[in-house]
């Protein structure tokens, strides 16, 4: 089945956090951004997508909300829609973007990992601080903030959007 293209211009938003997930986005021309917290003060640009990069395929395959907002930052950009629907013939299709596609959630994994581990040694410091009176290193509060902040910034985000915090897990890539 042929993939619907759009072309969209600079600025444009493809979708925002929290909309309905519907379909994935492989990217033809142009350059997409992907937002945290977009046109907020709080907003933190998370990846620039080039062409024959895809956008959008956690939401489909899983079902939840759109965890970030998708933003034209070239000055033109088309953009193939791969409906939940058309996603297992696209697979088939494009065995070569079903091999990225499965690098790119694997790493997304990994950096998840990799921050939990970090947040487990970070609270595992902080507590041997607080039993033996030590005092807290600049890094481990450093660590603490970017922590508290991650988390403070995930839970207005969830309650904004009327969404369950153990259901909706952690957004941030």
């Amino acid at each position: 089945m042929e993939s619907t293209v759009l072309f969209l211009k600079r600025n444009e938003i493809i979708f925002k956090e929290g909309d309905k997930s519907d379909c994935m986005y492989d990217i033809r021309r142009g350059i997409v951004g992907i937002f945290a917290n977009y046109g907020t003060k709080e907003e933190k640009l998370l990846a620039e997508l080039m062409p024959d990069q895809f956008f959008g395929e956690m939401g489909i395959i899983e079902g939840y909300p759109r965890s970030a907002t998708a933003v034209v930052l070239s000055d033109v950009a088309e953009l193939a829609v791969i409906t939940k629907s058309d996603f297992e013939d696209y697979c088939k299709r494009n065995p070569e973007k079903t091999i990225l596609i499965m690098k790119n959630m694997s790493g997304r994994i990994r950096d998840l990992t990799q921050n939990y581990l970090e947040a487990c040694h970070t609270i595992a410091e902080a507590m041997e601080a607080e039993q033996t009176g030590k005092k807290k290193s600049n890094s481990l509060l450093s660590r603490l903030k970017k922590f508290r902040d991650e988390y403070n910034a995930a839970c207005k985000y969830a309650a904004n959007e009327g969404l369950d915090m153990a259901a909706f897990g952690y957004y941030m890539w």
